[in-house]
């Protein structure tokens, strides 16, 4: 299992549109790829500077990650780290007592989520870039 690095911070918020507002005004944050909404969420990347954060607005808690009510702030969600080999690292984390709550997998990336309870209390998203060198 080798770690490249952290990738991206999942932040759940409470109102996408407001956040992704305050972003742009506040720290210059700017959009990064297309907004993905779907039943159960809507979420986007937004750079700020090289540092990737994933903006989560979710409509029903899952991921170890919290559906915020009114007056709730913005929590740490997951962190992801991008790996060089997803099932190594997969196999190497179940070794050592991981368990896993969820996968996705596209022709671009594949994906693997923690269940808080066995990382520390924080989920973790572990990334594989498919077809990408990794330059190590």
């Amino acid at each position: 299992m080798k770690l490249l690095g952290l990738d991206h911070i999942g932040i759940v918020v409470r109102d996408m549109d407001e956040t992704i507002a305050r972003a742009g005004e506040t720290v210059d944050g700017s959009a990064l790829g297309k907004r993905i909404l779907t039943d159960d969420l809507d979420l986007q990347f937004l750079l700020f500077g090289e540092t990737r954060l994933e903006l989560i607005e979710l409509r029903a808690a899952g991921f170890g990650m919290p559906m915020l009510k009114d007056g709730e702030t913005a929590v740490i969600g997951h962190l992801g780290y991008e790996v060089d080999d997803l099932e190594d690292t997969k196999a190497e984390l179940a070794h050592r007592g991981v368990a896993f709550q969820g996968e996705f997998k596209t022709d671009e990336v594949h994906s693997i989520f923690t269940v808080p309870e066995t990382t520390f209390g924080l989920t973790l998203q572990f990334t594989q870039y498919l077809g990408r060198e990794t330059g190590a």
